[in-house]
């Protein structure tokens, strides 16, 4: 049972700091905006940053839907309820492509996935499968990536890279599920994110390059929708990596919502130790 593979992409793809791809023009994913011809912003982007910024942090949760396609072959859809008051914390199911949802639990220590039923005896009739993230981020760079991308994660993350841009572009006013909307748009050069340094920490930068290094992107192109809140409403980011094709697309809504931090009881929590090739070792 291969649980760490699955732990560790829901954990990927659950937050919104890796950014995208490609270029061209701007659309959603979903086909349901028209792109005017973007305008620099008018208002100081470091003014901007800010203003969203300060509005997420204080409700420092929300609703969330995002779908990720990676090439052609795989999709996946995470739905649930964010918080990022302290690191991102979730509870989510998680699909790919035509599968029955699944589970899942992120908190600021571990990750909690929950077994499928036919699953179960194997594992001492426990119905959750924990792995501490201290096990994911000893899993090499990727794990380790993994992990301090969940420390960063909140819907800001893709303002901020914008802004670290230099390019950030004001489109104009759309509607998105029903919602007045301002939309934003750039690309984001790697080698100018790593010089300007504007929006992000010296150590935001230095995770970044190594990210985008480790997955051959050389660009990326960011579309946010944001509302009169200055709350982001919809994010869409695209990258090529050195070997696909990834979009991603996150709705946002409900921020505010109350999010139960909870966590499922030990005696029926089945806990990883030890991950090495595909095989795992733990305590039930």
């Amino acid at each position: 049972m291969r649980f760490r593979t699955v732990l560790a992409v829901t954990a990927a793809t659950a937050t919104l700091g890796t950014v995208s791809a490609c270029g061209g023009k701007s659309t959603s994913a979903t086909g349901q905006h028209t792109s005017a011809t973007p305008s620099a912003v008018v208002v100081s982007p470091v003014a901007y940053l800010l203003k969203v910024e300060d509005a997420t942090a204080k409700v420092h949760s929300s609703t969330m839907v995002r779908t990720v396609t990676v090439g052609t072959l795989r999709q996946l859809r995470i739905a649930g309820d964010d918080d990022w008051a302290h690191g991102m914390q979730a509870n989510v199911t998680m699909s790919v492509k035509s599968s029955a949802p699944t589970p899942m639990k992120v908190r600021s220590d571990a990750m909690y996935l929950k077994v499928p039923a036919q699953k179960v005896a194997k594992l001492g009739g426990k119905h959750w499968i924990k792995e501490p993230l201290a096990l994911l981020a000893a899993q090499g760079a990727a794990g380790k990536a993994t992990t301090d991308q969940l420390k960063r994660a909140n819907p800001a993350m893709a303002v901020r890279m914008l802004i670290a841009s230099g390019d950030l572009r004001k489109v104009g006013q759309e509607a998105v599920r029903g919602a007045a909307t301002t939309h934003y748009t750039g690309t984001l050069d790697t080698a100018k994110l790593i010089a300007t340094r504007q929006g992000l920490t010296p150590d935001d930068v230095k995770f970044f390059k190594k990210q985008f290094a480790a997955q051959g992107v050389a660009d990326a192109h960011i579309d946010l929708w944001v509302n009169s809140e200055n709350l982001p409403v919809e994010a869409q980011e695209q990258m090529q990596t050195a070997t696909a094709k990834v979009t991603r697309t996150t709705y946002f809504s409900n921020y505010g919502v109350a999010v139960d931090l909870s966590v499922p009881a030990a005696s029926d929590t089945y806990t990883l130790h030890s991950v090495t090739g595909g095989n795992q070792t733990g305590t039930a």
